[in-house]
């Protein structure tokens, strides 16, 4: 038995310590079933003892004298300790342990036992997990600043005070009646290892692919709160990232106006919703707390403007990086996240791909949006009402976000009727419900001039149905907008009219689509509001119809 005054001087020492500690947990177990086995490499007692405290749980202590000095202090923190080891009285303590896990304690166990050797798994807490059906959760648990004793043979670990501390716990193990202890027990210590490095190294470093790797599951945010067009544009590199890191949780931060284009991926954990209407500090407040309780571990900015360097700052992640917009990082973007910058001037989608590559992703991007069939047999019914023959629909989009994008209301009249008249196909114009200028009162004006019978179907679906109507439409027709990046997302057989832009940038990557653009001198141009046009207004309805006709008479069902 250590005698008081030395059991004082310790307590008062691991005092110190406690009080002073800035620890912080990384992940939580509130979604795994209670109670649980830890499991921690016996080095890190100390770090796990001031991390963990009046949290119900029992731990073995060896019968030596430093494990009486151990049981001593464990029990001051709120500790049940059960004294014994594998060299010693190990199987009577071992059953003890096992009964206190059934009445509903907690069990923690150092891994590799009192004696060493060092990280080397020892079978006590599979065995227990087995007998007793309880997960079996590796934890780890390191401060910055500490000693490490490495004369002792499990190199213990002693915080300093004023440090900052962090724990983790890895993914659990559930071991079956039929499993090998043995394999099981190689399985934990890998992973425990790879835990441990995390915490004591790459969790203090700034080297994101190594944090990335040995993290168990991090979470990652993808903030791109712009339009229909820019969402599609940055869905590769989730996909990417999701497939060289399968073990992350990833959330997006979107405009309310496109959630729906997300819905249902499987590769996204939450999407959060940004309501660019909402001005008020209490939005934002409470925005900020639910970005925050997520503890999100990296960012990734891929619009590289000033609403979404807000929301960057809002989520306050541990990295932050980012893919600039079609001009660079503006808007002081650049001051809230780190920017990947492209090789070469590239087309947006390669742009913001340059961050999947940073993080060690594979250069091969694919578009997972996902349409429920309830979509497609919706916009069947909303057709076949309208006697729409859905084998020959040619679907029309005459809107767009920049008035300059448009090629005019007269021109896609007369596409409409000679497509009509020499195809016989069924013509379907699309576009948002607003009136007015906007999409609808386009629409409208093109119908009640075309002279053919056409369908007007805008407004009338949803985004996601939207996307079912682009993937069944034989062809579509439309400018440089987002119903046309998700039908060429799609593979869809499409022809895209453009004009001020330059398409290498941000028109219809790949796909299955025809580009139509006049070279003129002012392109490319940003000017949304342009009067002249003259890039659009020398595209003639003879061209486009070709180009359709094209498509249209090779399509295969």
């Amino acid at each position: 038995m250590p005698s008081k005054n030395l059991m004082r001087i310790i307590i008062f020492i691991c005092r110190i310590i406690d009080k002073t500690l800035r620890k912080k947990s990384l992940n939580d177990t509130f979604h795994y079933p209670k109670p649980s086995i830890y499991s921690f490499w016996h080095g890190n007692t100390f770090p796990m003892m001031f991390s963990n405290q009046k949290s119900n749980i029992v731990i073995m202590a060896s019968l030596s004298k430093d494990g009486e000095i151990l049981s001593q202090v464990l029990k001051k923190y709120g500790y049940l300790t059960v004294r014994g080891s594998s060299s010693k009285s190990g199987g009577r303590a071992l059953i003890e342990i096992i009964r206190y896990a059934r009445k509903g304690y907690s069990i923690a166990f150092g891994a590799d036992g009192p004696k060493g050797l060092y990280h080397k798994f020892k079978y006590g807490a599979v065995y227990a997990a087995q007998k007793t059906g309880m997960l079996l959760l590796p934890i780890s648990c390191s401060p910055k600043n500490k000693i490490v004793i490495n004369k002792s043979w499990d190199k213990m670990i002693i915080p300093l005070p004023f440090s900052k501390m962090v724990q983790i716990y890895g993914e659990p193990f559930y071991i079956d009646d039929g499993d090998d202890i043995e394999e099981k027990a190689v399985l934990v210590e890998e992973k425990l290892n790879k835990l441990f490095e995390f915490t004591g190294k790459y969790y203090w470093e700034k080297d994101i692919l190594k944090y990335l790797e040995y993290h168990p599951a991090p979470k990652i945010l993808i903030v791109q709160p712009s339009r229909i067009g820019d969402i599609v544009f940055s869905i590769p590199v989730l996909s990417a990232i999701k497939k060289r890191y399968p073990y992350a949780r990833l959330s997006w931060i979107v405009d309310e106006r496109c959630v729906e284009i997300l819905d249902g991926n499987p590769f996204l954990e939450n999407i959060f919703i940004w309501d660019r209407r909402q001005i008020s500090f209490k939005y934002y407040k409470n925005l900020r707390q639910c970005l925050r309780e997520q503890k999100f571990d990296l960012s990734i900015d891929l619009h590289g403007l000033a609403k979404s360097a807000m929301l960057v700052k809002l989520a306050g992640a541990k990295f932050k990086i980012a893919s600039s917009s079609t001009n660079g990082m503006r808007e002081f973007s650049w001051l809230f996240s780190k920017e990947i910058k492209s090789r070469q001037k590239c087309h947006c989608v390669e742009r913001h791909f340059e961050v999947a590559k940073y993080l060690d992703c594979v250069d091969e991007k694919s578009y997972p949006i996902v349409i429920p069939e309830e979509n497609f047999k919706s916009v069947r019914q909303k057709l076949l009402k309208e006697n729409v023959n859905l084998e020959k629909i040619i679907g029309i989009h005459p809107g767009g976000g920049w008035v300059s994008r448009r090629w005019g209301s007269h021109k896609f009249a007369g596409l409409a009727g000679k497509l009509k008249n020499e195809l016989d196909a069924d013509i379907v114009f699309v576009g948002g419900k607003e009136g007015g200028a906007s999409e609808k009162g386009l629409n409208e004006e093109i119908v009640s001039v075309v002279g053919v019978k056409t369908t007007d179907m805008t407004g009338k679906f949803t985004l996601k149905e939207l996307c079912a109507f682009l993937k069944m439409c034989r062809v579509f027709v439309g400018s440089e907008s987002g119903p046309m990046h998700i039908a060429t997302a799609f593979d869809t057989q499409a022809v895209a009219i453009l004009g001020p832009t330059d398409a290498k940038l941000t028109g219809p990557y790949k796909g299955n689509t025809k580009i139509i653009q006049h070279q003129v001198d002012c392109q490319p141009c940003r000017n949304r509001n342009c009067k002249s046009t003259i890039c659009m207004r020398s595209i003639t309805v003879s061209e486009v119809f070709e180009e359709v006709k094209k498509k249209y008479e090779n399509f295969n069902y």
